[in-house]
């Protein structure tokens, strides 16, 4: 299983930027972002639909319908329900930075921020329902047509899944490219352009101090459409990520570990409480004593972490006013050290209570780790730079896409994903217990708070 873990943030890892970076050139009418979360969205409801059903699609290719610990030898379900899980996971992350490059482009930099912590909030609603619909003990209820526990919970995803995907891909009309490229009205407002335009209208008038004359002498202005807003090119975006900013470089290295952090509890989190915490056992019989109480203990963390999605809502709907009293700074590192705090607690006190009272931590990490790097990135984008020398901004003279950046940073989840599928489990193996895992939750996000003192915040 955790091979199988490892394909999405493998194909994700490489693949994701690519597509990304191919969103900032596609230049159909409908626009550049639309496109692609269209097609990402309707192979993660292909996924979504697989999942359940890969027992009964591998029937159907000839598989013998006996139960699953009956098996031998090859079975088509267990390819099928790996593409399922592939197509799921992969789309799902992929989709992630390109819908925050798509409603970052619909709006103007001021907004920005108040549109990431609206998209947390949403995303935290999201959150809480999904993990109450775990939570429920489907198999009680008289759904018995939907079919069983996984089954259900699947199908409420998908529908859900489907209405976001319609909501989003009708919601605001994009400009297209060649538009863009035609109309210097319809692009965005840059510093090159702002300058662009500047020295535009001094070629028109010189000011003096009696009257206002033409000037006939001066040179022409170069066009606000300069080769800085020209797409970014595939090898461009690959010599970008050799030659990448330092700035960007600590801002990503920041989201790697707070990702890795996040994973450990997230990933492992429910099986951590239903044998850490309630004494269960997940090889046991559900019929047994030891499987009963891992399974309620799951039941139990999956309440655990629907207080979490509260919490991550709660807080995004306040922390732009926080950035504003505070500063970027101590808020996303205050984050990160109540998550690590939080942590420790979790793996060393081992009881019911304070699964809730830490749970909170996350959704306050989860909330800034989803919403100031993206910030920054589309700062650095709006102000066309990545370093300050001398308390001023340093212009940027290499091009840089921000579809392409953005995806970058929702890169790191893959990259996380694939250390924590490939080592965690031996490290569990090793060690005899998960609450290693809790542990490892605390040291990645104390490292993420380190590392986070050392970004360029450019003044947010």
């Amino acid at each position: 299983m955790t091979m199988i873990w490892a394909f999405s943030p493998v194909l994700g890892f490489f693949c994701a930027p690519m597509i990304a970076s191919l969103s900032d050139t596609i230049r159909l009418r409908w626009g550049r972002r639309r496109p692609v979360l269209l097609a990402l969205g309707i192979a993660m409801m292909t996924g979504l639909w697989i999942l359940p059903h890969g027992k009964a699609i591998g029937v159907f290719f000839g598989d013998p319908d006996v139960p699953v610990d009956q098996m031998e030898g090859f079975r088509w379900a267990i390819p099928v329900t790996i593409v399922g899980l592939v197509l799921t996971d992969f789309d799902a992350e992929t989709s992630n930075g390109i819908a925050r490059a798509y409603f970052m482009d619909m709006c103007t930099p001021d907004d920005q921020a108040r549109v990431l912590t609206t998209a947390m909030f949403i995303g935290g609603i999201g959150g809480t329902v999904g993990y109450v619909l775990g939570a429920i003990d489907w198999s009680q209820a008289n759904l018995n047509f939907l079919g069983g526990n996984e089954a259900t919970v699947f199908l409420f995803v998908f529908c859900v899944m489907g209405i976001g995907l319609t909501i989003t891909v009708t919601s605001y009309r994009e400009v297209p490219l060649p538009l863009q490229e035609t109309d210097p009205l319809l692009r965005p407002i840059t510093s090159s352009a702002f300058e662009a335009e500047k020295m535009r209208q001094l070629a028109v008038y010189s000011i003096s101090k009696d009257v206002i004359d033409p000037v006939k002498a001066q040179p022409e202005a170069p066009p606000i459409g300069d080769e800085d807003e020209k797409p970014l090119q595939l090898r461009d975006f690959l010599r970008n990520i050799v030659r990448m900013p330092r700035s960007l470089f600590i801002l990503y290295t920041t989201q790697f570990f707070s990702q890795l952090g996040y994973l450990s509890y997230c990933l492992y989190f429910t099986d951590f409480v239903g044998s850490e915490v309630f004494g269960g056992d997940s090889a046991a019989s559900s019929d047994s004593p030891e499987g009963a109480l891992y399974e309620e203990g799951v039941r139990y963390g999956c309440w655990g972490m629907a207080v979490f999605a509260v919490c991550s809502a709660s807080y995004s709907a306040i922390i732009e006013r926080m950035i504003k009293l505070f500063g970027a700074r101590p808020v996303y590192m205050g984050g990160l050290l109540l998550f690590s705090l939080g942590m420790l607690m979790m793996g060393l006190f081992k009881e019911k209570f304070v699964i809730f009272i830490v749970c909170p931590t996350v959704g306050i990490m989860y909330a800034g780790m989803y919403s100031i790097p993206y910030l920054l990135v589309s700062n650095y984008h709006s102000k066309n730079s990545f370093e300050m020398k001398d308390g001023k901004c340093v212009k940027n003279t290499t091009k840089r896409g921000f579809g392409a950046d953005v995806s970058l940073m929702s890169n790191m989840l893959f990259l996380a994903q694939l250390i924590i599928s490939l080592a965690i489990g031996s490290i569990i193996d090793a060690v005899g217990s998960n609450v290693v895992v809790i542990f490892s939750a605390s040291i990645f996000s104390l490292i993420a708070a380190l590392v986070a003192s050392q970004i360029v915040y450019m003044g947010l």
